[in-house]
């Protein structure tokens, strides 16, 4: 992490002083709504120095009250444009939902039905044919997630057609049978957005345009430019612990499409979330489908909704779901039955903007934030040591499935997300690692004999397992 300057860390100081007065004396008093949004100020700040995040820009709403809607930090390094309220963000997984919505629409119509399978209106591929449009909602279809493909990861620069896309895992085996189990997949979003387009004759970037955009006056969405060169986008960058940041490597946005490839600025995401909210966008009916947890055949929950899922902070409802795509980190939170919104979208891949998220939150309802852990110490590895942890695993996240590779470089252990930089692991005993950018980050091995079988990732509050695929 960088040093942060001094008006940061007087920031950083100042927000740990606010949020002091949260404490129990504070609970007899509801703040007001000055000290509310300077809490929200604080965080921001703190945030951006911390995460480390190049730029971000947020907003917290309680009822029709904005409490906060700012940009921190830059939007671009090398012209020096700031972040603003209106900074125009990639918003990756956040996508899905337009496409749930724009599915149940369908639904609602009688279209089609959730128990339809993919067979009736994609028949070109008959090896998912008995997937249902629920299971390819709800991640239950056991699809593999092309973005967990070594083969798309070298060709995710290029524009490529939506059967090139689906042809990097359309020979992979099920990750299990439909319906038994559940694992985030882009790929079922991606075939979602064939239907749409199989069953409205329209492509997906007009339909969302003409059925979402335009008639909640929301002018700056659209489907992200493949190259930024508006500016009033922000450019998107890798997370870095020390240095400059760095430009965030290429995609093509035909290969996101409708699991990933929508961009729009915070006011704008607002608009369309207090529309789904309200009902009118979908129907009450359609809207719980897709907001609460489903179940698995054997009745098990899933955690997860239609693109988007259920939560708990201390207490209070929460309807989330974030998003990850090359420079770009985002999270929306709604808490229902506080009416509070809260947006965060970065371009800094990495950033977590999930904990900046929940703690505005958690400071709005008056639940105490939580703050980074401290490193562990530090332990030595022999060259040995190392070389049972070196190899490929795929990370099952919240909002994708990620292929991380592990390896030595200049006697330390390396980790390399796909589509991000390498990253030292710092080993802390007993198979745990940290890493210098993120404190709360922890990745534990799970080793047989002479090399690890599975990693464990416990970060901003979530715990994903990715079982090893390959030796690099």
């Amino acid at each position: 992490m960088p040093l942060a300057s001094p008006r940061l860390r007087r920031a950083a100081v100042r927000a740990a002083l606010l949020l002091a007065a949260a404490g129990p004396a504070a609970a007899q008093t509801a703040p007001s709504r000055a000290v509310l949004a300077e809490r929200v100020d604080s965080l921001a700040t703190a945030f951006l120095a911390e995460a480390p995040a190049t730029g971000l820009t947020l907003a917290v709403v309680r009822g029709r009250d904005t409490i906060a809607h700012k940009g921190y930090g830059l939007a671009d390094v090398e012209e020096q444009r700031p972040a603003r309220p209106a900074t125009v963000y990639r918003i990756g997984s956040i996508t899905k939902q337009f496409t749930s919505a724009a599915i149940m629409q369908l639904v609602e119509q009688k279209r089609i039905a959730l128990d339809d399978t993919l067979g009736r209106f994609l028949p070109e591929y008959p090896q998912w044919s008995r997937v249902t449009i629920r299971q390819l909602l709800n991640h239950t279809s056991g699809i593999h997630s092309y973005t967990a493909s070594s083969a798309w990861q070298t060709r995710m620069a290029q524009q490529l057609a939506p059967d090139t896309v689906l042809g990097f895992v359309a020979r992979d085996t099920f990750d299990f049978a439909p319906g038994t189990g559940y694992r985030y997949n882009n790929t079922g979003y991606f075939l979602l957005g064939q239907v749409l387009e199989r069953v409205t004759k329209s492509p997906y970037a007009r339909h969302v345009t003409e059925r979402f955009f335009r008639p909640l006056g929301m002018r700056s969405a659209s489907y992200c430019p493949s190259t930024i060169t508006d500016t009033t986008h922000a450019s998107g960058y890798d997370k870095r612990p020390v240095g400059q940041p760095v430009p965030a490597g290429p995609v093509d946005m035909s290969s996101p499409y409708s699991a990933g490839a929508l961009c729009m600025s915070v006011g704008d995401y607002l608009k369309w979330q207090t529309a789904l909210t309200s009902g009118r966008i979908v129907r009450p009916e359609s809207y719980a489908l897709m907001t609460r947890s489903d179940t698995l055949i054997n009745g098990r929950p899933t955690n997860y909704g239609f693109a988007l899922a259920p939560a708990d902070l201390g207490g209070h409802r929460v309807i989330q779901h974030g998003g990850d795509i090359n420079g770009f980190s985002v999270q929306q939170l709604w808490l229902p039955d506080d009416s509070l919104r809260v947006v965060v979208f970065t371009n800094t891949l990495g950033s977590s903007p999930d904990r900046l998220a929940r703690n505005i939150a958690r400071a709005m309802v008056g639940v105490p934030i939580v703050q980074p852990p401290r490193p562990p110490a530090v332990v030595t590895l022999t060259a040995a040591d190392r070389a049972r942890y070196v190899g490929s695993y795929a990370l099952a996240l919240p909002d994708r499935t990620l292929g991380i590779r592990v390896f030595e470089q200049d006697g330390r252990l390396m980790a390399e997300a796909e589509g991000q930089g390498a990253n030292a692991l710092t080993p802390q005993g007993d198979h745990a690692f940290g890493a210098a950018f993120d404190p709360s980050l922890r990745i534990t091995f799970t080793v047989d004999g002479e090399r690890a079988t599975k990693l464990t990732l416990r970060q901003g509050g979530g715990t994903f397992e990715a079982p090893r695929i390959a030796r690099p």
